[in-house]
């Protein structure tokens, strides 16, 4: 008798052994499936735009399983959504601080908390968290992005320099034409001290990094124009023709003055004809009119508008169109009735944008090389259409 319970040990050992590891498994196994209830259904209200509902399920879930990375990125990024930053910040803080993470979820949340820091306005912090990814292959791009972005909010241009062989690495053409830009607010700079020859090599240094920069070809023209280089401004204005036809019409009145001083005088109208006849602009059909009413009759130009204004009408060709019929007008009442007419366009145009941005429609009175809006640069463009160009 003996003999069998002293057999029977180990077998009942065994299974109590067997049977309470199952029972241990089991509960993993329902914790693991209350926590992925309690993921998807935080995830279902993220994605279903109930926040607050959101936020409840996956602080839940995280009380019970610290070390899902996952879980953390999503959770700050919804604080931050949410304008909680200092929240967002702890979160991303804390994944930093985690030795088991992986050196791409490690840059993942010192880039995340860069953005953090760049949102609540720290740009130091930002630039310390973000320099420290420049040199990383997933990152790189958006951390050079960002440096830039704060260098143009503290307009820091010199440190925005000191990124340009990390740029050119990175082959990136926006970065690469932001920094062109950068080199045309220290050119403008340099013009304010009249330092004719760093002023050019600045602007070299743009158009090296951007060939079609309209600003640095702009900025170019007023370094020749300064030093009476005219001939020399005119080819730069050509150029942007060339480059860029929407912007032209915004340096076709420091284009003709350039051409009056130049050796070249009778070959501006001819071309401002054939840029109107190309692209429709309102201020090149303006420019090409005061010439043929100086230069031939008022008639003529009159005829010339009439067909242009059938062609493609705008209210700024209507506007000059009553301008030259005050100016013919003889009777006091229609004289009268034009004026009233020109100062209700006017009024109307004064209300209306002249420049929009290309890249997200901020609209704007007056011209910015930077989008106020956006902070794209050269994307500040005369409006186009019946109200524009």
């Amino acid at each position: 008798m003996f003999e069998l319970l002293f057999l029977l040990l180990p077998v009942a050992v065994g299974y109590g052994w067997f049977m309470g590891r199952n029972s241990i498994k089991q509960k993993d196994q329902t914790a693991k499936e209350s926590l992925s209830i309690k993921y998807s259904t935080g995830l279902n209200y993220l994605l279903s735009n109930q926040q607050d509902k959101a936020i409840e399920y996956l602080l839940e879930a995280l009380k019970h399983e610290d070390d899902t990375v996952e879980a953390h990125f999503a959770m700050a990024n919804l604080f931050r959504r949410r304008g909680e930053l200092d929240r967002a910040l702890k979160v991303h803080e804390y994944l930093i601080r985690q030795p088991m993470l992986s050196d791409q979820e490690k840059q993942q949340a010192a880039f995340e908390l860069g953005r953090d820091f760049h949102s609540a306005g720290l740009f130091d912090r930002a630039e310390k968290m973000f320099l420290k990814l420049i040199k990383t292959d997933t990152y790189a791009v958006k951390a050079l992005s960002y440096l830039l972005q704060i260098y143009l909010s503290t307009k820091d241009w010199q440190k925005g320099l000191s990124l340009e062989k990390a740029i050119r690495k990175s082959g990136d053409k926006k970065l690469m034409h932001s920094l062109a830009n950068f080199y045309c607010e220290l050119a403008e700079l340099a013009m304010q001290e009249d330092e004719y020859i760093k002023e050019l090599e600045l602007l070299q240094h743009a158009l090296d990094l951007n060939p079609n920069s309209s600003r640095a070809k702009v900025t170019m023209a007023k370094v020749y124009e300064n030093s009476q280089q005219y001939n020399e401004a005119c080819q730069c204005y050509q150029e942007i023709f060339l480059q860029d036809q929407e912007f032209f019409p915004d340096v076709i009145d420091r284009m003709r003055a350039c051409y009056m001083k130049s050796d070249h005088q009778d070959e501006f109208y001819p071309f401002i004809k054939s840029v109107f006849e190309k692209t429709g602009s309102s201020t090149a059909l303006i420019t090409y009119l005061d010439y043929l009413q100086e230069n031939f009759s008022s008639q003529q130009a009159v005829e010339y508008l009439l067909s242009a204004l059938h062609r493609r009408p705008t209210i700024r060709g209507f506007k000059h169109f009553v301008k030259m019929q005050i100016n013919e007008e003889n009777q006091q009442t229609q004289q009268e009735s034009l004026d009233v007419i020109k100062e209700l366009v006017t009024a109307y145009l004064k209300l209306r944008p002249r420049y929009s941005c290309r890249n997200c429609g901020f609209n704007s009175g007056v011209h910015y090389w930077s989008c106020p809006s956006c902070h794209d640069w050269e994307q500040i463009k005369p409006v186009r259409g019946l109200e524009g160009e």
